[in-house]
């Protein structure tokens, strides 16, 4: 099944973990290096090689014991994992944060740590674990975060993923009204994908056209290639079931033609 981009919606800044004011020592030299490093190469669509860098910094960090940036490394391997598909791998790293609870990490990298855990979780179709992270994650957040949208948004897919489609479009509303209320165009465009789906599992095709084409035009401004592909995939699905084979044939060949472009080094 297409899971929501919201898996690569929490990519964080991990040189922002360490950013010093002075000339740095080596080893947080390296850190910083390392991480710029792996950024760009995830920006570059190099996700092979932002893993490998992600990689080397988290070991950089653990060497330095800077739990800030031990979380900030682990959080952005396990999204690039996700996005070469090896979830396994993505799940083992957030172990790293999410199951040591001595560590002196900061709340904010344990709530994203618990969210990314909840998404790998439903990529691997376990929707029970899956909850019960966005539930850690929910209580951490206390509905006042910064990522209260995205929490939602999550829940959303693993009602959607439990067939609840009712809830799923509930939440769903309720990601997008808060994401709207935030001007966060990017997890505006996640929920409206989310409620889509929903709709599309409630049978209410023409709805789900209508969420998925703002979703569409919101991920096209951003210039987001994996959230088009996922919005032009599930708009073919909805044209499908709306009987609209014309239409569904051109979103499936348009998703194509995304997906090309993705797959080339």
């Amino acid at each position: 099944m297409m899971r929501s981009a919201a898996a690569v919606a929490l990519l964080v800044c991990a040189a922002c973990a360490a950013a010093p004011t002075r000339e740095p020592p080596a080893a947080q030299g390296r850190l910083a290096e390392a991480q710029a490093r792996a950024a760009a190469r995830a920006h570059a669509g190099d996700l092979a090689g932002a893993a490998r860098g992600y990689d080397e910094a988290l070991r950089i960090a653990a060497s330095l014991e800077d739990a800030d940036a031990i979380a900030a490394n682990a959080i952005n391997l396990s999204i690039a994992y996700q996005w070469l598909g090896r979830n396994a791998e993505a799940r083992s790293v957030l172990a790293i944060v999410v199951d040591d609870t001595q560590r002196p990490f900061p709340e904010s990298r344990r709530l994203q740590a618990e969210l990314r855990r909840a998404i790998v979780e439903l990529a691997l179709d376990q929707p029970s674990a899956a909850g019960a992270m966005a539930a850690r994650a929910a209580r951490r957040c206390a509905g006042n975060c910064i990522y209260a949208a995205t929490i939602l948004n999550v829940q959303a897919q693993i009602a959607l993923a439990g067939g609840d489609a009712a809830q799923a479009a509930a939440q769903a509303r309720q990601a997008l009204e808060r994401a709207r209320s935030q001007g966060d165009r990017a997890e505006t465009a996640n929920a409206l994908r989310t409620l889509g789906r929903a709709q599309l599992g409630s049978g209410d095709a023409p709805a789900a056209r209508a969420s998925l084409e703002q979703a569409l035009e919101l991920d096209r401004a951003l210039a987001e290639p994996r959230k088009i592909h996922a919005d032009l995939t599930e708009l073919a699905r909805a044209a499908g079931q709306a009987g609209d084979k014309q239409a569904a044939r051109d979103y499936g060949e348009r998703a194509r033609a995304v997906q090309t472009g993705l797959d080339k080094p």
